[in-house]
């Protein structure tokens, strides 16, 4: 069990669940809405940016009511007889359809028999009605069309801060299901093209007008979250822009300023873009608080009777979404893209270098799905990227930390700086769950030991002892890591050094090098004694003498003990044979009084050092221990 769960905390194991529980934060997130907003920003913002190639809408005509015309007729709400010119002009130009974006429920006289006879004689005209109000207040359309479908609702619908995003093809109050103005429009102008509304192919209950078929939008589609999907609704494309279409104002058309072909076989719309009216919404083209951004009532009319008509008669498709289960596996997808970085990389500071291109992967396939015609959301991809990322790079970090820590508490005061970098750079091949996995390695130890100590022992008190025992540990410990050595463990006045530990050294070079590191730190403990008895001398203290031996093969190298004391070591027949060389027959090679050390190499050493070292074979000598003779040899150590 507790080795299940030391896996389970490696940085593995821990971003796949990372992963997981950014994708069901997210998600949450998601599902409770409080991402929409920045998702529908990012909407708004692909459809600013998306290339327009200067594409004009062919089929419509505007013909807008400014303050400047309002001033000129001096009236407000317009006499019936000044709006029968403006139909009568219109209608001269033979256009295919005419929607008037103007409720007129009420006569305004002068001139309302010569505005009705317009009304009911005209059969491509359509005027609109207010269908559905929050407060239950409706506008009707002008009494001498009701009952007719020369009706069509003007309503619009809006998204949390006013903005008008989506379509309405249809609304049903529970009596009677009324036509938009846009789809009253444009079944005028496709009738001539012989289309009409026909059931879907694939859902009779989907709406279909030649080449589309229109699916109805539903409250989770994109980036929405539980939106209000009364009616037909549809996501308007805004194609072209924000005004891709011809406009005049009423006083052009009056005046006889229109061109014939802006007229001639078009959808003419008729309303108010003046400021004084109100009749202006908020939609994704609009910045802040720059009111001239804000888009008259009649222009959205446009927009979605322009839709409209290039489906039917050209195959263009709206806006589609994907299913949710793909969302899901979307987001599921980047949370796990962010993980996996993180676990790549290792470094907060390399995930910064290699986020943004991570980010903008994710905008690309965003932006050419959205021009492609899908719209993927985007925002909560790019926040499970960024959480999953960060939150597996900073377990990483404390993971490090910690295994860091515990490397170094294994290996404190044992190692040179230079060596504690390397088992750091080098600890995924040897250390596991805080502890260093038992391996074989092929080492060189060395073991030394005091002669002569006893009598030191006997001159000095206690303290004395230990601080004179400290000065040699400290300087001979600290000419072992010097020469890349790992203090292994000290027995009384003996040290036991390894040569090759705890990373792999495979090649022969570096067994070699390894060999030859230990036999050079022989040699300066041999002159750092030399030195020390100098000053021992001087303070009328004994000197000492030193025996090392040292063996070169294969031992076991790990941990030993329990997890609150925990001691990283050699063992083997290899560290045996240095322990009995450096004991053995002190009669055999005596220490030369001019030479304060004695070192003797087994042949196993003495193969991988080469002519770099002057050694003299002492014989097949029978160690202590072991059935068969080992080959010794002495090192002739060199003091200038």
């Amino acid at each position: 069990m507790t080795s299940l769960l030391k896996r389970l905390r490696q940085p593995g194991p821990v971003s796949v669940g990372v992963a997981l529980a950014v994708f069901l934060a997210v998600s949450t997130l998601t599902e409770m809405g409080l991402l929409q907003p920045l998702e529908l920003a990012a909407y708004d913002t692909l459809l600013q940016l998306r290339p327009t190639h200067g594409w004009r809408e062919p089929r419509i005509t505007v013909v807008r009511i400014t303050d400047e015309d309002i001033y000129r007729i001096g009236h407000w709400p317009m006499h019936d007889d000044v709006l029968a010119d403006i139909l009568e002009a219109a209608f001269r130009g033979k256009p295919r359809a005419v929607g008037l974006d103007l409720y007129r429920d009420l006569l305004v006289p002068p001139g309302s028999e010569r505005l009705t006879a317009l009304f009911r004689d005209t059969p491509n005209f359509v005027a609109v009605e207010k269908f559905l109000s929050e407060g239950g207040s409706v506008v009707p359309p002008p009494p001498a069309l009701a009952g007719t479908e020369q009706i069509g609702f003007a309503d619009l619908v809006l998204d949390r801060g006013g903005i008008v995003r989506r379509g309405l093809l249809f609304l049903d109050d529970g009596e009677r299901i009324a036509h938009s103005l846009a789809l009253r429009v444009a079944l005028l102008y496709l009738a001539a093209e012989g289309i009409g509304p026909q059931p879907g192919e694939e859902d009779p209950a989907h709406l279909r007008l030649g080449r589309l078929t229109l699916a109805p939008f539903e409250g989770h589609d994109g980036g929405y979250v539980e939106a209000d999907a009364r009616g037909y609704q549809f996501l308007l494309d805004f194609k072209g822009g924000a005004l891709p279409f011809e406009s005049y104002t009423m006083a052009e058309l009056l005046d006889g300023r229109v061109p014939e072909t802006a007229l001639r076989d078009r959808v003419v719309l008729i309303g108010v873009s003046a400021d004084s009216v109100k009749d202006i919404f908020l939609t994704p083209f609009s910045r802040g608080d720059d009111a001239s951004t804000n888009m008259p009532g009649v222009f959205i009319h446009a927009h979605a009777v322009s839709q409209l008509l290039r489906g039917a008669l050209q195959g263009e498709r709206p806006l589609r979404v994907l299913p949710e289960w793909f969302e899901a596996a979307w987001l599921l997808l980047w949370s796990a893209i962010g993980a996996g970085l993180a676990l790549l990389v290792r470094s907060i500071v390399r995930v910064m270098l290699v986020a943004p291109p991570a980010w903008l992967a994710l905008l690309t396939v965003n932006v050419v799905a959205f021009y492609a015609g899908w719209w993927i959301p985007s925002v909560p991809a790019g926040i499970a990227l960024f959480a999953s990322s960060t939150l597996v790079v900073a377990y990483i970090a404390g993971f490090e930390r910690a295994e860091r820590r515990s490397l170094m508490e294994i290996f404190s005061r044992q190692v040179s700086p230079d060596v504690a970098e390397e088992l750091w750079r080098a600890r995924e091949s040897f250390l596991s769950g805080g502890r260093i996995e038992a391996r074989t390695l092929t080492v060189t130890v060395l073991f030394s030991d005091l002669e002569n100590f006893t009598p030191v022992a006997e001159r000095l008190a206690p303290v004395e002892l230990m601080g004179w025992l400290n000065d040699y540990m400290e300087a001979m410990a600290g000419l072992v890591m010097a020469h890349g050595g790992v203090v292994d463990d000290y027995y009384g006045d003996a040290i036991k050094a390894n040569f090759g530990v705890p990373v792999a050294r495979n090649s022969d070079a570096e067994i070699e090098d390894d060999a030859a590191r230990a036999v050079t730190c022989a040699i300066a403990m041999t002159r750092e004694l030399l030195r020390m008895n100098e000053g021992w001398a001087a303070q009328g203290l004994p000197m000492v003498r030193m025996r090392a031996g040292i063996c070169t093969g294969s031992v076991v190298a790990g941990c030993i003990g329990s997890a609150k004391r925990m001691k990283y070591t050699t063992i083997g027949d290899v560290v045996n044979t240095a322990a009995r060389l450096e004991s053995y027959g002190k009669e055999v090679v005596p220490i030369d009084p001019a030479v304060p050390s004695r070192v003797m190499l087994a042949e196993s050493t003495v193969q991988r050092l080469g002519d770099a070292f002057d050694v003299r074979p002492v014989g097949a000598l029978h160690l202590k221990g072991k059935s068969t003779a080992v080959n010794v040899y002495h090192l002739q150590t060199p003091l200038g």
